[in-house]
Order: structure tokens, then C-alpha cells, then sequence
């Protein structure tokens, strides 16, 4: 489920980037949209990391 709201978040962002194309600094877009991935790509990776930690204390108990 996590994984899957990742990808909506993701394909939500250049939805809009794409519908204000005209309204945006290009110079300012691309450092943006990596920094916005990076963060996105942390933090699933963090809660990832905490399920399976969490699923090997329950199964070793």
C-alpha cells in the first residue's frame, strides 16, 4: 500500500507540473522535482525498513 501511494503521489505531481507547464521556472524545476523524488523515495525506503523490522520481532516472538 505504501509503494502504491508513493506512485500517486508521484504521477499527482507531474500531473500538475504538467497542467502549469506555462506558469513554471525552468531553471528552478528540475533541482526541485529531484529534491521532491529523493525525499518521497527516503521516506518510503524508512517505512519500509521499519515494517520489516516490525514483521521479524512479531515472527520471532
Amino acid at each position: 500500500m505504501l509503494v502504491y501511494e508513493s506512485r500517486i503521489l508521484q504521477v499527482t505531481l507531474f500531473g500538475t507540473l504538467q497542467s502549469n507547464l506555462s506558469f513554471l521556472d525552468f531553471s528552478l524545476l528540475l533541482p526541485d522535482v529531484m529534491t521532491i523524488a529523493d525525499e518521497v523515495d527516503a521516506q518510503l525506503t524508512q517505512s519500509m525498513d521499519s515494517y520489516m523490522n516490525a514483521m521479524r520481532t512479531s515472527a520471532a516472538a
